[in-house]
């Protein structure tokens, strides 16, 4: 078994960590503490009791390398909004928000 030994202290260890990850922390920690859309809008459904939300991809347009999904969503075979994005989690999140903004 092979052993390591540090050779620098604990705050070089920290300073090369920070720089070597800080857009990956930033990205990752901007929306901490924030409800994504889907989530608002399955709590906002739900406000009244169980239903069945249903996000289905449409669509997709582009070559495999490069394709773009058209997701709809509906709540108990109601149509709500149809979003789009580059994977099926973005376009699901657009639709989300476009069903929210309609309710409004």
């Amino acid at each position: 078994m092979q052993q390591f030994t540090l050779t620098v202290g604990l705050e070089e260890a920290e300073k090369f960590i920070v720089s070597n990850l800080k857009e990956a922390i930033k990205e990752t920690s901007k929306n901490v503490g924030m409800k994504d859309h889907k989530t608002v809008l399955q709590e906002k459904l739900q406000e009244n009791g169980n239903v069945q939300i249903r996000y289905e991809v449409i669509k997709t347009i582009g070559p495999d390398h490069d394709k773009t999904f058209i997701v709809q969503v509906s709540c108990n075979g109601k149509y709500l909004a149809t979003g789009e994005g580059k994977t099926k989690k973005q376009a699901e999140m657009q639709a989300a928000q476009k069903a929210l903004e309609n309710e409004n």
